[in-house]
């Protein structure tokens, strides 16, 4: 497998991102870990340097698309892209198998999109399935990722944003079901009153993505427009 440049944007998440950096660091293939601390109270930066990855810290919360975009500068250039979430349930190597698998098989392919099933939390799972254009574990090829504008504006509206250029320009996207995975919800890791302030938070910021993404697309910027064009020509 080519190798892969793995981002974990995580904000606030010291008891949870240990757990998912055991996982990524010792998947067999060469790879380049990166968390992005978007400006966490807690324990975040440290956890991961415990890990032995690359840490790049926020000085204050900036969001998840900013956190993402924080990343693909820092990097500028990888054979493969893997977005994942810093606080996933019982991650495993075969579930970063299916998400980079399909662009390495198919050079078309420009991302993937787990689909969490029987994960043991029914409203995460059917959430990933009527909504899945909100789902955070995603493989990018390098051409996609390279033509992207700017992620930063998105926050928690990223993945809209992902799906919604990814469907305008005919870029190829394969779901795969991730089997036996899940994540902690908002209200599991702040308590239910915060964490239901945060999900509305979210709700707001997916929104606002949803019904605004294209203002956020340079219309002097043709790299992204010319993808169906020359999506062909990537191997």
């Amino acid at each position: 497998m080519k190798p892969v440049t793995v981002l974990i944007p995580a904000y606030n998440e010291a008891p949870r991102i240990g757990d998912v950096l055991d996982v990524v660091c010792s998947y067999p293939q060469e790879k380049r870990v990166i968390v992005i601390d978007d400006g966490s109270a807690d324990d975040t930066y440290k956890a991961a340097q415990r890990a032995g990855v690359e840490v790049i810290r926020h000085g204050k919360n900036l969001g998840k698309g900013a956190a993402l975009q924080t990343g693909i500068d820092y990097v500028d250039d990888s054979s493969l892209w893997l977005f994942l979430d810093a606080d996933l349930i019982n991650l495993k190597h075969q579930h970063m198998d299916a998400l980079l698998l399909p662009l390495e098989e198919n050079p078309q392919v420009g991302m993937t999109i787990g689909m969490f099933k029987s994960g043991g939390k029914k409203n995460v799972d059917l959430a990933q399935r009527y909504f899945s254009i909100l789902n955070g574990q995603r493989g990018l090829a390098n051409f996609f990722v390279k033509s992207l504008p700017s992620l930063s504006w998105a926050r928690f509206g990223v993945e809209i944003f992902l799906s919604r250029l990814a469907e305008k320009y005919n870029i190829p996207v394969i779901e795969p079901a991730l089997q036996d995975i899940t994540h902690y919800t908002k209200e599991e890791k702040y308590g239910f009153k915060l964490g239901f302030m945060y999900r509305l938070q979210m709700y707001k910021e997916c929104l606002y993505a949803l019904f605004n993404w294209q203002k956020h697309v340079p219309t002097h910027d043709k790299s992204i427009k010319n993808l169906s064009k020359d999506i062909s020509h990537y191997e």
